[in-house]
């Protein structure tokens, strides 16, 4: 059979056609935010919206999870939300030195009394608020002999540590000991060096006045360019410091920072070194009082220290993400209303977040630093406290203290050389197996918007996955 001519060049264009079609077909769309994401295991919960609440994007948003220090959002807000006067130093929050008389013929006892600062400091370079300076108030005073020195930090709950703490972490400065008596936020410092050869023990050495924990040293040092696999542990209630595993002959020295055992006592042991230098005869105890006394004596004051701002220790709470500072600050907003429990003042916060029309179920919350693991919230409810927070008189000044990503504090290495660089306002927080981040962003329309990002239950070998949180954060805010 012979076809037509104009026939067969019309099957051969509806074969092209065809062809074309099928062999070029169209690109899939990206997958959503936060949806094809590359550490399997993750929980994500995202919740974005508008200053006037209109959500532009959620996942799981009304599902609990571990914020870890995104918890300093709330006890920071309730700073500037129940307290007055965050940027005046307050006398009575200082660090003072009583003399209480002792028994006929006997030196009188000094008392060294806590009153919740975490910034008082024992160190060669301080230069304010300083406990070097309540020794001299001795000598200047007089004062020649004394009996006991009494750390005294009766003002706060006698609880070290939070409501579900982990106690491994006890060992680490992030997890220093709370007390109304607090010197150098509670921190030692250990540098640990390799020995003279492999086989020999390490090398520790404390920083000036350190030397306050019994250590127990079975560290080892390896052959050049081995595995560093040094671990310290600190049981609870034990003031023995004990290292153990290896540390390469090749190593560099290394200080850590690590949690005092009793800080009241530790201050006392402080100042009990510093009144020695300065002459003062010592004849009695160094000890710790952790309980008020039922009969207590008369008592004259021979000085008190002045802490710096509260404003100030918000910094550090916001900026530096520091836990004791939060402890403390917490503690000291519950005794400012009236409310300090055994627990530590969560009450505070469980006024706070109903003032701000969240449920238990979407925030609920047992410290101020985030380290407890019984802390829950929502996404959607940490966006909807973010958005009451905007609308207070204090929100613009709470709002600045805020760390910028890309600029500073716990954002300083994050959202560089992106769309959200400079424009982003947060808070970090992040545990075991945990990272989140909450706070205020700029739009590429220019509108602000609310949000809060939480990544629980990460497999332990798992990598970070802090560059996806941050790169869907940027996708979120160039769509809107």
């Amino acid at each position: 059979m012979i076809r037509p001519r104009f026939l067969s060049g019309a099957l051969a264009a509806v074969v092209f056609a065809v062809s074309a079609c099928t062999t070029t077909p169209a690109e899939p769309p990206p997958p959503a935010p936060f949806e094809a994401m590359q550490v399997e295991g993750v929980r994500w919960g995202v919740s974005v919206m508008t200053l006037d609440g209109r959500e532009v994007f959620s996942r799981s948003a009304e599902e609990r999870f571990i914020p870890a220090s995104n918890t300093k959002v709330f006890t920071s807000a309730a700073a500037f939300h129940y307290l007055t006067g965050l940027d005046t130093p307050d006398p009575a929050g200082g660090t003072s030195l009583w003399l209480e008389p002792g028994g006929e013929g006997e030196a009188p006892d000094l008392v060294l009394m806590g009153a919740g600062d975490p910034g008082l400091m024992d160190s060669a370079d301080c230069v304010d608020n300083c406990l070097h300076q309540l020794a001299d108030a001795v000598v200047a005073a007089g004062i020649t002999r004394v009996g006991d020195v009494i750390g005294d930090d009766t003002l706060l709950p006698a609880a070290l540590w939070g409501q579900g703490w982990s106690w491994n972490n006890f060992v680490w400065y992030y997890t220093a000991p709370i007390s109304a008596l607090t010197v150098n936020e509670n921190t030692l410092g250990l540098t640990v060096s390799p020995g003279a050869a492999p086989g020999e023990p390490a090398v520790l050495s404390w920083a000036p006045g350190d030397d306050l924990l019994l250590v127990d040293n079975k560290v080892i040092t390896g052959p050049p360019g081995s595995l560093q696999t040094l671990r310290m542990v600190r049981v609870p209630g034990l003031e023995m410091l004990r290292l153990t595993e290896y540390i390469p002959a090749d190593a560099a020295p290394r200080m850590y920072a690590v949690a005092m055992h009793d800080p009241a006592e530790t201050a006392a042991l402080r100042f009990v070194r510093l009144l020695i230098e300065r002459g003062v005869t010592v004849e009695g105890l160094m000890r710790a009082r952790h309980e008020a006394d039922d009969s207590p004596a008369e008592q004259v004051l021979i000085a008190r220290l002045t802490p710096a701002p509260i404003k100030a220790s918000i910094g550090r709470i916001l900026v530096n993400s520091q836990n004791l500072h939060a402890e403390l600050l917490l503690r000291k907003i519950a005794l400012a209303r009236g409310q300090l429990s055994p627990e530590g003042g969560q009450e505070v916060l469980t006024a706070l977040v109903a003032e701000a029309g969240l449920t238990p179920v979407e925030a609920e919350l047992f410290d101020g630093s985030g380290l407890s693991t019984y802390n829950r919230v929502t996404p959607r409810g940490m966006a909807q406290f973010l958005r009451w927070a905007a609308g207070q008189p204090w929100g613009d000044a709470w709002r600045a203290m805020l760390p910028v990503g890309g600029a500073d504090g716990t954002l300083a290495r994050r959202f560089k050389g992106t769309s959200l660089e400079g424009k982003v306002f947060a808070k970090t927080g992040s545990l075991h197996g945990v990272n989140a981040l909450s706070g205020y962003m700029t739009a590429r329309s220019g509108q602000t918007l609310v949000f809060a990002v939480y990544a629980n239950d990460r497999p332990a070998d798992a990598p970070s996955i802090i560059a996806e949180m941050d790169a869907n954060l940027v996708r979120i805010a160039e769509a809107n």
